[in-house]
């Protein structure tokens, strides 16, 4: 039976109506800021400043070997800090996951100053991340848009009153209460000395080579340790952003332990996918057991071969999503016989 709907709202209706729509535009306030204010190291500092003081964190032990020593000309300001996975979040203002989930052991930290730097002062943050790997997982999800990379090791940047690089096992940023040529050069001159005093063997991260060339978005590969694409059984999972045809979207790929597991992962994860809205549609892939899902009005793809699993998603245009498919498809191919 069809029934008229009433359109007109009373003074209460509309009094209420104007509360949520306050209340909704305060939240969006809120995650937008939260958005653009995701580095744990700047919002330290940020806090330090305003507060005046140190970090309640004890200092570090003396049977633990410092990660931080400072080079001639720099002076300390505070104690070394030390911090473990139950101590993380007092440091970085409970922004702790991120470096947990990626194999955190340890954090050091200090504050410094130069004498060439008048007043200014730093702070370096050391992670000890375990290996390389999970070090490079935390740098590129930190990266920013307004970085400048930077000569110094083989994964490092800078921003305008900070510096952060992956050096082995270690993930470090230092960050600066002002900006100023002569701390730029201070905190350049801290990284050098730390690099020296903790050698590697040099080490390729040798994954990143099977993402294929054209398209690929300058220093946009990066390392998921944990949860990609909100799926918690995705973990190290290596992602870099394409632009093709005018269309952005993002190739991903892992190794995972055989060709059984990654072919099992592939299909779960298609499963999830569909579960929560996504359709499956024709496509002209020519990839066995690859499959492209239609969701939240973009196109993903997702399939194996051998010991991988990989895919491509957020593509607003069906073609772009089979070419860089087929292209990851071929490298993936070609490096499996190598």
């Amino acid at each position: 039976m069809n029934q008229k709907v009433k359109t007109n709202a009373g003074p209460q209706q509309t009094f209420l109506s104007l509360i949520i729509l306050g209340v909704l535009a305060v939240i969006s306030g809120g995650v937008f800021w939260t958005q653009f204010s995701h580095n744990p190291a700047v919002q330290q500092m940020s806090s330090a400043l305003a507060a005046g003081g140190t970090s309640a964190a004890a200092p570090s032990t003396a049977d633990e070997k410092p990660l931080i020593s400072l080079p001639p000309g720099q002076s300390p300001l505070s104690p070394l800090e030390t911090f473990d996975a139950a101590t993380l979040s007092d440091k970085i203002n409970g922004k702790a996951e991120l470096y947990l989930s990626a194999g955190f052991i340890r954090l050091h930290s200090q504050r410094f100053t130069n004498e060439a730097a008048g007043e200014a002062w730093m702070e370096v943050f050391v992670y000890d991340m375990q290996s390389a790997p999970n070090a490079f997982s935390v740098f590129s999800a930190q990266r920013r848009d307004d970085a400048r990379t930077l000569d110094l090791g083989q994964y490092a940047y800078q921003t305008q009153n900070a510096i952060f690089f992956a050096h082995g096992p270690f993930y470090v940023e230092i960050v600066a209460t002002e900006i100023s040529e002569a701390i730029i050069q201070a905190m350049i001159t801290f990284a050098e000395a730390f690099i020296e005093k903790h050698p590697i063997k040099r080490q390729t991260i040798g994954e990143k080579e099977l993402f294929p060339i054209e398209g690929l978005v300058p220093n946009s590969i990066s390392l998921v340790s944990a949860d990609a694409f909100g799926y918690d059984r995705f973990d190290q999972i290596f992602t870099a952003t394409y632009k093709l045809d005018d269309t952005e979207l993002m190739a991903y790929f892992s190794r995972r332990k055989g060709s059984r597991d990654a072919e099992e992962l592939a299909l779960s994860y298609r499963n999830f996918l569909v579960e929560f809205g996504g359709k499956p549609t024709e496509s002209e892939l020519g990839i066995k057991q690859a499959e492209m899902i239609f969701i939240l009005d973009t196109y993903e793809v997702v399939f194996s071969y051998g010991p991988y699993l990989a895919g491509v998603r957020e593509a607003t245009e069906k073609q772009p999503a089979q070419e860089l498919a087929i292209q990851l498809y071929t490298r993936i191919k070609e490096a499996s016989r190598e």
